[in-house]
């Protein structure tokens, strides 16, 4: 019976270090969506606001820019990066020593876009609105360890990504806004180089990204509220989940929780 037990421990832990006990490559991570929720002509947004995954140690920023040229008709831009964004493992040897691996991301992308909104509502507080547009990035992945000294192994690549946004803005007081929405992002990766095998690639779920685009729906809900003081300024919090669709087989994050300020210059300078 104790060969037994020994045996079966044994089979547990090389099954634990083969597998579970083993980090995950993240290949994508979704960006902070931009929802403008504008009413009218030339009002403008400029949004700076900060991410963080809720599984996992993934934390992002995001710097938005819009303005409305029409009552109808709107363009966008935004800038995406990455803050500290790693995922670490400790283990032991069994001797008594440990270490920590860690996998580190960098990411970062611009992005550009355009949409329309119009009033839903015959008190204009219900607005329907549809964007969309293009972006490029970069998509780094590094292997650290706090046994070894610098990057033990990598998987950089190049990002594009188009995006259609529908949603609805429910305008419920001068000074509050909710928007329900629902992206759809098609994101490719080229010009990849990294030091993984195809074991490796396969293993972690990276081999997927050379054959076609991965296809996201992404649901959200964002909320911005102000101050009757200061109508030209706001606090915006976001909730977002991400799920991938097709038959593509690749790790992902999964969602995030964003917390940020939104500023109208436009309406600054009248208010002035």
């Amino acid at each position: 019976m104790s060969t037994y037990l020994k045996l079966t421990a044994t089979v547990f832990l090389v099954s634990c270090l083969l597998s579970s006990c083993t980090l995950l490559r993240f290949a994508y991570a979704p960006s902070i969506q931009q929802v403008p929720a504008f009413k009218e002509k030339n009002e403008s947004r400029v949004t700076a606001v900060a991410a963080s995954t809720l599984v996992g140690t993934e934390n992002s920023y995001s710097l938005q820019g819009a303005y409305a040229i029409t009552n109808h008709f709107a363009v966008t831009a935004a800038w995406y990066g990455s803050l500290r964004s790693q995922d670490e493992l400790t283990y032991s040897d069994g001797s008594g020593n440990t270490g920590t691996d860690i996998v580190k991301y960098k990411r970062s992308a611009a992005e550009f876009g355009a949409g329309v909104f119009y009033p839903i509502s015959r008190d204009k507080k219900v607005f329907f609105e549809l964007y969309g547009g293009y972006g490029f990035g970069k998509n780094n992945i590094s292997d650290n360890s706090t046994t070894n000294s610098g990057a033990l192994g990598f998987h950089n690549s190049k990002t594009n990504r188009y995006y259609i946004q529908p949603s609805f803005s429910f305008h419920t007081g001068e000074n509050f806004t909710l928007s329900t929405v629902l992206r759809f992002t098609s994101i490719g990766y080229s010009n990849i180089s990294t030091s993984y095998d195809n074991n490796e690639l396969e293993s972690y779920q990276l081999l997927q990204l050379t054959r076609n685009r991965l296809l996201f729906v992404e649901p959200a809900l964002v909320t911005s509220f102000g101050f009757a003081s200061a109508p030209w300024f706001r606090v915006q919090a976001q909730m977002n989940a991400s799920l991938l669709t097709g038959n593509s087989n690749t790790n992902y994050r999964s969602n995030y929780f964003s917390l940020g300020f939104q500023f109208d210059p436009v309406k600054a300078l009248k208010t002035k």
